[in-house]
């Protein structure tokens, strides 16, 4: 079989019009053309507001201010009146007792100060021992004005201040009478030194647990100022010496040799003796040495007596003398060796009884 070509026909008319046609369309036809995306940054936010932009202050610490507490001290200096060129030990005394204690004392506020959340101002009055000069000294604002007030150190200057005293109301210190405050008459007044009462009772105590005695003996001498010990020291004897034999006798009713009539035979005899007057003493405790042969004896004397240089240590030993004393200093203690050296270093000075005291006080 043989394949023959077939010729392509020719297009018709109608052929060649759809074909401009198409291509008329093909030409007119919108290009399309890939849109070109660029990163799309968000609109500012109209409602949000701007913070504030705060001030930086420096701070600053504030320095925190003590309280401040004023205290009066009112001594007995009299310095105006002394000549040094004519005044005696006697005539010292006083403004040595006062020198002495505000040192002692200026010390102790000093280290209080140093250690505690107050300030103190401390102002010194001279109080001279004197009653009218006291009222005259009452009368000012420096004393109106204090928080505390310390002295005056004398029964007769505590008595002319009590007064004034209660009427600022003002606490007010005795730092060294011996007197029961309650005979004052100021709720204000704050005694630091033991009363005679406290004395008398220490004593009562210490015969009942200590000496243990068998009888208590009580001789008066008739002074009148032994009864500021005699009473109170009988007043204690219910509670604090219950059960031992007691008794009281006065030597001019009785005499010096008739003494061993009112002591035991066995056991102890604690003799009591309440006085301070030299004559009195020196005779009893003579008498005391010689009975001490056939007696056993013990002596309680007046807390004064520590300060009598007429008393003989060799006979207050012989006859088992003892006193009650407000005042001891512990020489071994670290505190007190540093208050000596510190007391020495500040003022070129030993520091007496009273510098210890004010210092204690302080």
């Amino acid at each position: 079989m043989i394949l023959v070509l077939n010729r392509l026909q020719q297009l018709s008319g109608n052929n060649r019009l759809f074909l401009l046609g198409l291509l008329f369309l093909a030409a007119c036809s919108p290009k399309v053309v890939p849109e070109k995306k660029y990163p799309v940054t968000p609109a500012p936010d109209r409602d949000r507001r701007e913070k504030p932009v705060l001030e930086e202050k420096p701070i600053v610490i504030e320095k925190k201010v003590k309280p401040e507490m004023t205290i009066s001290l009112v001594l007995p200096f009299d310095l105006s009146t002394l000549n040094y060129k004519t005044a005696n030990s006697k005539d010292l005394t006083k403004a040595e007792l006062a020198i002495d204690f505000y040192q002692g004392f200026k010390m102790a506020m000093d280290s209080v100060a140093n250690n505690s959340e107050t300030n103190f101002k401390l102002q010194v009055y001279d109080s001279k021992d004197d009653p009218a000069n006291i009222a005259i000294l009452a009368s000012k604002a420096g004393i109106k004005n204090s928080d505390l007030i310390v002295g005056p150190i004398f029964p007769n200057g505590i008595t002319a201040f009590a007064k004034y005293s209660k009427a600022m109301q003002v606490l007010t210190v005795s730092p060294l009478a011996a007197s029961d405050p309650s005979a004052f008459n100021n709720p204000y007044l704050v005694s630091i030194n033991n009363s005679l009462d406290q004395h008398a009772y220490k004593a009562l105590s210490f015969i009942k647990s200590d000496l243990k005695a068998k009888k208590i003996v009580l001789i008066r001498s008739g002074q009148a100022d032994e009864y500021k010990y005699a009473v109170p020291f009988k007043k204690g004897l219910d509670s604090l010496a219950k059960g031992i034999s007691f008794s009281e006798i006065g030597i001019k009713a009785v005499g010096y040799e008739n003494v061993f009539k009112s002591l035991s035979p066995v056991g102890l005899n604690v003799v009591v003796l309440p006085s301070t007057e030299r004559s009195f003493l020196m005779a009893i405790t003579k008498e005391l040495v010689k009975l001490s042969a056939n007696f056993r004896i013990a002596v309680i004397g007046h807390p004064s007596w520590e300060k009598l240089q007429f008393l003989d240590v060799a006979t207050l030993e012989s006859i088992n003398a003892h006193i009650t004393s407000s005042y001891k200093v512990e020489y071994k203690t670290a505190r007190v060796n540093n208050f000596i050296r510190n007391y020495r270093a500040n003022f070129n000075l030993e520091p007496g009884e009273f510098a210890f005291k004010g210092f204690d006080t302080g």
